[in-house]
């Protein structure tokens, strides 16, 4: 082969690479812009909260659920003439949902005096505290949390509130001293407030009304300059703790994902809250109670009985661990104690967690 020939074909050679590198740069460019294309057609994912307030304020009202539940509260109450004027509170979260948190509640937002309901808010803060280095949850303290939850012992919630707040009890203070004694009392509702749960009034402890309320813990109920969110009727006082379905909800959610406590802490507090009532029989008119009636779920709750109220919150867990989460205050003079709390559970947990192909025996 002449060199003339040699060099003709070699440029052929090149220019036909050239044209092939040409082309595949081409199809890449296109494939590359058909990508991206696609991502910004596509529909943004929700993104994942991050923080308890932004978990909060996630959660959305559901038209669906609240069917639900006012169908089902008025059925209740059409069957239950004592329950009609028991000024009643509810409020159910359903966090299995895709999208968001779903809500629905009835004078959700209406604060009551909670009862001993309010003691799960002190175990949880306790665990917080812990977390801070603020407090330590030594053999003594832990032993009050069990009592408090287990037993539901007044004068160990008492103790655990002093540990928390680093307050005694003991006479009237002077102004400057009182001044920090109620900033100490009122750190518990600090702490609510950065979670982003609204609706609580968590300050007090509870009492046995025999003698173990006086002085300066009568000065601070007594204090109207406290952010108490109850009215005052006679010699009812105005800084008494409170608590709303809704904020309760809120705040047991965050214990359910694990946001307003680490992950162990919140599995350890759970497990103190746990409720069985082959164990505990007087439950059974109450969450646990109502749960009981399916098989394979878990309860974590604290109820209240004083006087006129008769309450329950709680988180439900079926075995895929979808969960919901219910609070339920009534009020009556004469009491309530009926059976509406844990035929409430059991509708919720038939119509949420068991799936509509359940059958309700109670239609």
């Amino acid at each position: 082969m002449k060199l003339g020939e040699e060099s003709v074909r070699a440029e052929r050679v090149e220019a036909r690479g050239a044209i092939h590198q040409q082309t595949g740069a081409r199809t890449r460019s296109f494939g590359a812009l058909l990508i991206l294309a696609a991502l910004l057609l596509a529909p943004a994912a929700p993104a994942e909260p991050t923080s308890a307030p932004d978990y909060l304020a996630s959660i959305r009202p559901s038209p669906e659920l609240q069917d639900f539940l006012d169908h089902t509260v008025d059925a209740l109450l059409a069957a239950d003439p004592a329950l009609r004027s028991a000024g009643l509170r509810v409020a159910l979260l359903d966090l299995g949902h895709p999208d968001a948190p779903r809500l629905a509640q009835r004078q959700g937002t209406e604060p009551i005096y909670p009862a001993s309901v309010i003691k799960f808010v002190y175990l949880m803060a306790a665990y917080a505290r812990q977390a801070q280095g603020t407090v330590r949850i030594d053999a003594e303290l832990d032993d009050f949390l069990t009592h408090m939850i287990r037993e539901s012992s007044n004068q160990a919630t008492q103790h655990v509130v002093e540990r928390l707040t680093g307050t005694q009890p003991g006479p009237e203070l002077p102004p400057a001293a009182y001044a920090d004694f109620k900033q100490r009392r009122l750190s518990v509702n600090a702490w609510l407030r950065a979670l982003g749960v609204t609706g609580l009034h968590c300050v007090n402890p509870t009492y046995d009304g025999d003698g173990d309320l006086s002085g300066r813990d009568v000065q601070f109920l007594k204090d109207s300059g406290a952010g108490g969110l109850l009215p005052t009727r006679g010699d009812e006082f105005p800084n008494r703790n409170a608590m709303t379905a809704v904020g309760t909800v809120e705040l047991l959610a965050l214990l359910a994902t694990d946001l307003a406590l680490s992950p162990a802490d919140s599995e350890t507090v759970r497990q103190r809250m746990r409720r069985d009532p082959k164990e505990q029989p007087h439950l059974a008119a109450r969450i646990a109670g109502g749960a009981a009636r399916l098989p394979g779920l878990q309860v974590y709750a604290k109820s209240g009985t004083w006087g006129p109220i008769y309450a329950d919150a709680g988180i439900v867990r079926d075995a895929s661990g979808h969960e919901i989460v219910l609070a339920v205050f009534t009020q009556r003079n004469p009491p309530y104690r009926g059976d509406f709390i844990a035929e409430l559970t059991y509708r919720s947990a038939v119509h949420l967690l068991k799936g509509p192909e359940t059958t309700d025996e109670h239609g």
